[in-house]
């Protein structure tokens, strides 16, 4: 059984809520079209993004309102297994400790390599980090870029080591990263001083998909401990998906940010993208 849990600074009814109701899901979880919350209703959804490739069915199976959800996982396109979903929520002195458990993760063995345990571990870690951030009030705000180059050259553009530092220099001078870019790789932003972020690759597909997932700060080189500001956003995602069609290359930037940081972000991303445009369009 997979078993993963957080600490969220707020109220479970407010959690409960952001588990529970459709168009609080779609924000920060699955986009589920037809679910009700009721025991004995069926639901269906697929992973986010256009390919529609893994579809899950779920039905569920007990409702606790603020305390326990359950319901069961399948994933009929690929399997013919079933496993157990369970939310758990146990509020104490204004806090929610939230903890998940999915069993039965064996019975999807004959589903392929997609289904190994390690896979729905590390994406019940990113989702519980994104539950956090959306009750925090974190909201995940869109920018997009159509290119007249290949997704192959925008890719390279976009992480190539010195394309990056000439992009990036938009949001700070001689910005870079250290680190392999791969699936679960560690990678390091930093300015030359050495202070910055770091983050876990959690999504690997080349030219088309790289999405990371912020940590924590960087200050001298080092990765520092979590503290309180910290632990308001660790877990915020950074999403690149890039599409190609014909000549033109659309790339789409999925950014969580909080409230308080959206005016700058607003301002100097799309300046960001102009420039991996400039860069990408060379002859």
């Amino acid at each position: 059984m997979i078993t993963t849990g957080i600490t969220i600074k707020d109220k479970a009814s407010k959690v409960w809520q952001a588990l529970t109701v459709k168009s609080q899901m779609k924000e920060w979880y699955f986009d589920i079209p037809d679910f009700e919350l009721r025991v004995g209703a069926t639901f269906n959804f697929y992973e986010p993004g256009d390919a529609r490739e893994f579809h899950h069915r779920c039905t569920i199976r007990e409702i606790i309102p603020e305390k326990k959800f359950s319901h069961t996982w399948t994933h009929p396109s690929h399997s013919k297994g079933e496993s157990v979903v369970t939310w758990l929520l146990e509020e104490e002195n204004g806090a929610t400790h939230v903890t998940l458990q999915h069993e039965g993760i064996e019975n999807f063995a004959d589903g392929g390599a997609a289904f190994a345990p390690e896979n729905y571990q590390m994406g019940w870690e990113s989702l519980m980090a994104t539950l956090k951030n959306y009750v925090y009030g974190i909201r995940k705000h869109t920018y997009q870029a159509e290119i007249n180059a290949s997704a192959k050259k925008v890719w390279e553009v976009l992480f190539n080591d010195d394309t990056y530092r000439q992009w990036t220099n938009v949001f700070s001078e001689g910005s870079y990263y250290t680190g392999e870019l791969k699936q679960g790789g560690r990678i390091h932003f930093l300015t030359p001083e050495g202070s910055g972020m770091y983050a876990d690759v959690i999504v690997f597909t080349p030219y088309t998909n790289l999405m990371f997932q912020h940590i924590g700060e960087v200050a001298g080189f080092e990765e520092k401990p979590m503290d309180e500001a910290t632990e308001k956003w660790t877990g915020a995602i950074e999403n690149y998906i890039l599409k190609e069609k014909g000549p033109v290359t659309t790339l789409l930037v999925e950014i969580d940010i909080a409230p308080e940081n959206v005016e700058y972000f607003n301002d100097i991303f799309p300046r960001g993208l102009e420039k991996v445009r400039e860069l990408a369009e060379i002859k």
